[in-house]
């Protein structure tokens, strides 16, 4: 009996304890609740207190002032952004003013910004609502001047001072390029950075350095192309300066010496081509020389190469046509396809090549001839003596004419009366006797080949009449 007494009266100890937990529980769960947080701190205010008038243009270097006040507390500084007001864009400060300098985009474009500023209090909390301004902001493009290689025809210091000269640079020598640049609203001692580049070759980076050299240049003609930024990023366009490695070699024909360059070749006969070729850096006592001499005919691939070991650089070659076609000097006289006439034009160029590999420059001065227009057997002629333009015949008449060719003989004629109507007549005669033809008007053609194959250019014509 006295242990069932003993387990009522604790099991009632144990109900009661835990009632007793479980209102402690309660009443810390309530306390907890109703012990809620409210921020009673007023957020600052933020004003721009001078800065551009919205949307006007503007030098890209501004100055902007800017104040903040707490109702509650007071400010203890700034944060200021560019464009972007990502977190990572904010930077702070105490200061309420500051000068700044705008981006500009690479060509010196006007470009638009907006500024925001706004204010933290003494607790840390910001300005919700940024004061702002946007503007445009310009630029002038910075300058390079005075570019020019040293030891060149425009270098101030060079005993070779002429700025009205080529420069040319002998293969194998570095050149060394000078210049100078500035930033025109950027006031004194503004940065400005340059680079350049030789022809197509990738720039060198932007650099404060204002002389570069180039080395291993290879013969033939270069541009150095130089390029200024300035510290709003805005770059000019480049400025260049052109010269030339190696000196190019000259040939020039000699004979034949027909002033007009222009020559007609009796048929059979042989005309002869007489040159010469000179390199520059030979004749003024350093290295060179010519190392070959081409010949081209009409446009197509090079005839012949002469080849020189030093000087004088001279030949000669000669074209005729009386040899086999398979001859190197044969060259064809006359038009292959008759009857379209006409004998052919025949054009010599000649090239040289220094021992650089330099080829020449070709020029169009008679003095300084590389090339010659040469042509083989003047055309023959007809002459219609009979009948004479617009006479009337009767129906049944004789149409003779006469032949000549200044360098052979005619071998044969065609000819033909009304063309559209009648078929054309080869032989040798200088007449031919027309019967029953009838009334009205009438055409007769002729021309003459000569015996060299050569065709009479067009058509000797007349028009007459038959009553």
């Amino acid at each position: 009996m006295r242990f069932a007494q003993q387990m009522a009266g604790r099991a009632f100890a144990a109900v009661l304890l835990g009632l007793m937990v479980a209102a402690v529980v309660l009443v810390a769960g309530c306390r907890k609740q109703d012990d809620i947080f409210v921020d009673r701190n007023l957020a600052p205010n933020t004003r721009l207190t001078s800065a551009p008038a919205p949307y006007s243009q503007q030098n890209y270097k501004v100055h902007m002032y800017w104040d903040g006040s707490d109702a509650d507390g007071f400010i203890a500084g700034y944060y200021f952004a560019w464009d972007d007001t990502a977190a990572g864009a904010w930077v702070f400060t105490t200061r309420s003013d500051s000068m700044f300098k705008a981006l500009i985009d690479t060509a010196g474009e006007t470009r638009r910004h907006t500024f925001y500023v706004r204010s933290v209090d003494n607790e840390g909390k910001l300005d919700p609502s940024p004061a702002r301004v946007r503007f445009d902001a310009w630029t002038l493009l910075p300058r390079v001047e005075g570019l020019y290689r040293l030891d060149g025809p425009m270098d101030p210091g060079s005993p070779n001072y002429n700025p009205g000269y080529k420069d040319t640079v002998l293969m194998g020598d570095d050149c060394s390029f000078v210049w100078s640049g500035y930033d025109p609203d950027g006031g004194p001692g503004a940065p400005v950075d340059f680079r350049w580049r030789l022809d197509s070759n990738d720039a060198s980076a932007w650099s404060p350095v204002t002389e570069a050299t180039a080395t291993d240049i290879a013969s033939g003609t270069h541009t150095v192309y130089v390029q200024a930024k300035d510290e709003t990023g805005a770059e000019c366009f480049p400025v260049n300066y052109r010269f030339e490695m190696n000196f190019a070699p000259d040939s020039q024909i000699l004979e034949p010496e027909e002033p007009s360059g222009t020559l007609v070749i009796a048929d059979k006969d042989t005309i002869w081509f007489r040159w010469n070729a000179r390199d520059r850096e030979e004749d003024e006592g350093v290295a060179g020389g010519v190392r070959e001499v081409w010949l081209e005919l009409d446009g197509a691939a090079f005839l012949r190469v002469f080849e020189y070991t030093g000087p004088p650089y001279t030949g000669e070659w000669y074209f005729t046509s009386r040899v086999a076609a398979t001859n190197p000097h044969y060259i064809a006289s006359y038009n292959l396809n008759p009857p379209a006439g006409g004998n052919r034009p025949h054009e010599l160029r000649i090239y040289s090549k220094d021992v650089e590999g330099r080829v020449e420059n070709t020029s169009v001065l008679a003095a300084d001839r590389e090339f010659y227009v040469f042509s083989y057997n003047n055309p023959p002629e007809t002459t219609i003596l009979h009948p004479a333009p617009g006479e009337t015949l009767g129906q049944n008449f004789t149409v003779s004419w006469i032949g000549s060719d200044q360098d052979g003989f005619v071998e044969t004629y065609q000819y033909v009366l009304d063309p559209r109507l009648n078929t054309w007549s080869w032989n040798q005669a200088t007449s031919a006797t027309y019967t029953n033809v009838p009334p009205g008007e009438h055409v007769f053609k002729v021309h003459a080949r000569d015996n060299a194959d050569c065709w009479e250019p067009g058509y000797e014509e007349v028009v007459f009449y038959v009553e």
